[in-house]
């Protein structure tokens, strides 16, 4: 029997980008996601800190998909939000950050539904249809997402923990 390859590591953004530019089917751009290995010295430019809430960081945006770097300092988090893309996935790079899903209840609220650790080097996936979520950095140390969003997003909603009502928002450009 022929021995199976390990999948060829991606050492840059750009071979990152170039292999995402060549895959047909966007089914698989988890698995190349996944094959991005860090740290890289050329995703340098796209790490921002700021102390008072997470930053988010385009490194590529077109018709089919957009890229970003988003960094957490310990103890930060997103809002809870959902989008308007198809699928998304998320790579942690560096630290580790916890990703809590979100379903919607039947009186009009929002329940959390699970809670999940993502260490450096896992990919975790979203589709539209259940994609209600947030991200955490539990600390001590700062925390590096890739995120994949195909297509690119154009909005997203986001909603109050509290009451579960949602406020639809442009995504805007990222910083």
């Amino acid at each position: 029997m022929p021995q199976e390859r390990a999948p060829i590591p991606l050492a840059s953004v750009g071979e990152l980008v170039r292999a995402l530019l060549r895959e047909p089917d966007a089914s698989g751009f988890g698995a190349i996601l996944a094959r991005y290995t860090f740290p890289s010295q050329d995703l340098a430019p796209y790490l921002r800190w700021n102390s008072r809430h997470y930053t988010r960081t385009c490194v590529v945006r077109n018709a089919r998909f957009e890229l970003l770097v988003i960094c957490y300092e310990a103890g930060q988090r997103t809002s809870i939000h959902d989008y308007d893309s198809e699928s998304a996935w998320i790579h942690t790079l560096m630290g580790e950050v916890v990703e809590e899903r979100f379903h919607a209840a039947t009186d009009g609220g929002i329940r959390l539904k699970q809670a999940s650790r993502l260490p450096t080097g896992t990919v975790s996936a979203l589709s539209r249809d259940n994609s209600i979520h947030r991200f955490l950095n539990p600390g001590p140390a700062r925390a590096i997402t890739l995120n994949l969003y195909v297509p690119p997003m154009s909005q997203w909603r986001v909603y109050d923990e509290r009451t579960g009502a949602a406020e639809l928002r442009e995504a805007g450009p990222p910083r």
